[in-house]
């Protein structure tokens, strides 16, 4: 036990920032934000064991520790609805047939039973009418709706 104590007694301050570095790299491949705060406050207190607590190893864990406590407690949860809520340019970007909503298509063929083929840039997609509508082959209809990959047309 002594041993451990003289360590703690010795310790450079750049092992806090290793400290950091490591929680930080646990943190990236984690996603959780549980070990940004260790983290940020190893960071914190190897600042501090910089200048004015250096060798005071005791006050150093006291610091580490209610400085992770309180983050956790108090900022995670403002963290994790600001990281989960951020909007994105493109919010239909990994949604492919959602983006075609109220393009203008091109009937591929003549529409049999309400369903068919329609022409969209240089894609062909099976589409099925709003209405029983006879359309054929050229017509001009708007995406509506999309329904897994068929895309619900009407005339436009």
């Amino acid at each position: 036990m002594t041993a451990l104590i003289d360590f703690l007694g010795t310790m450079p301050y750049w092992y806090w920032f290793v400290f950091a570095g490591i929680l930080l790299i646990s943190e990236i491949a984690s996603g959780t934000t549980y070990l940004l705060w260790p983290a940020a406050s190893a960071a914190f207190v190897g600042l501090l064991d910089m200048g004015p607590m250096d060798g005071m190893w005791e006050w150093q864990l006291a610091i580490f520790a209610l400085m992770t406590f309180a983050l956790t407690i108090f900022v995670t949860p403002y963290a994790r609805d600001w990281l989960h809520n951020q909007r994105t340019d493109n919010e239909l970007l990994n949604q492919r047939g959602a983006r075609q909503i109220g393009k203008v298509v091109r009937a591929h063929g003549d529409f049999v039973d309400g369903s068919g083929k329609v022409k969209l840039d240089d894609t062909v997609w099976l589409a099925k009418a709003d209405v029983d509508a006879e359309i054929v082959a050229g017509a001009q209809l708007v995406v509506k709706d999309v329904k897994g990959v068929t895309l619900i047309v009407v005339r436009q």
